[in-house]
């Protein structure tokens, strides 16, 4: 259980979450919008591949 936290610890994290938590909101609003089978898979996919390309400024805050 140690082990667990170290790696939570060093795991990267993107706007607040990991990669995999990322993973699990995306999945969820995937389902709800009604993505199935190959369609779901490539979407999900895709969305958390961009997500460490994803760069943020403070232009596009104001």
């Amino acid at each position: 259980m140690a082990n667990e936290s170290v790696e939570e610890a060093t795991e990267k994290t993107y706007f607040g979450l990991t990669l995999a938590q990322h993973a699990e909101r995306i999945r969820k609003l995937a389902t709800e919008r009604g993505l199935t089978g190959d369609v779901f898979d490539r979407v999900t996919a895709k969305a958390v591949a961009m997500i460490p390309t994803v760069k943020v400024n403070d232009a596009a805050q104001r």
